[in-house]
């Protein structure tokens, strides 16, 4: 896998063992210190079914266990996880349960996220795989879902951490289906006071 910037390339470089155990703990040490975070997002969607990649936009809220998804283009409205892992829907002033098999994505995406903020994915062993890769100077982490529920939505998933390595400012996701979802993060606040209103 390689990314381009400019007219450079860097690839993906798997770490050794000690250094990847190293990361890992970095990693852990950096996010236990996030309570709170809000920042910008941009979700692009390549389905195999469609040529046109998917592009949507908006605002992410984190603070405890609440997650708020809250889109603003091309269409309004939000989905909300709460601490006790119900999935809600906000859409015409009007909030309703997410069920099905949309709620489910989200809740699969919506815990992946949650577990790269708090640092939780990269050392829960039960529910991944993990690989460390260094790009330039950003880590990178490859999750390999290791539970059947997970494998049924994610192949594997790539976080990518900020030089601090206490916030992504990527995911790369491909799904089992084959689709690709990747979220890019922008404009992020850490440990900044977030209204328990924001997720109701």
């Amino acid at each position: 896998m390689a990314l381009w910037f400019g007219v450079s390339a860097q690839t993906l470089k798997k770490a050794a063992p000690d250094q990847a155990k190293k990361m890992v703990e970095t990693v852990g040490k950096a996010t236990a210190a996030v309570k709170s975070i809000q920042c910008d997002f941009t979700q692009v969607r390549q389905s195999t079914m469609l040529k046109e990649k998917q592009t949507a936009k908006g605002q992410m809220f984190f603070s405890g266990k609440n997650l708020k998804w809250a889109y603003t283009s091309p269409n309004k409205y939000a989905l909300i996880v709460k601490a006790d892992g119900q999935v809600y829907m906000q859409q015409d002033g009007k909030t309703r349960k997410a069920d099905g098999q949309s709620g489910q994505l989200f809740k699969g995406i919506a815990q992946i996220v949650m577990g790269s903020v708090t640092g939780t994915a990269l050392s829960n062993n039960d529910e991944f795989t993990v690989e460390m890769y260094t790009l330039g100077d950003q880590w990178v982490a490859k999750l390999t879902p290791k539970q059947a529920k997970l494998k049924k939505m994610f192949t594997n998933i790539h976080l990518y951490f900020n030089d601090k390595h206490n916030a992504v400012t990527k995911v790369e996701m491909k799904e089992a289906s084959g689709d690709t979802t990747t979220i890019t993060f922008a404009n992020t606040k850490l440990n900044e006071k977030i209204a328990d209103s924001v997720f109701n």
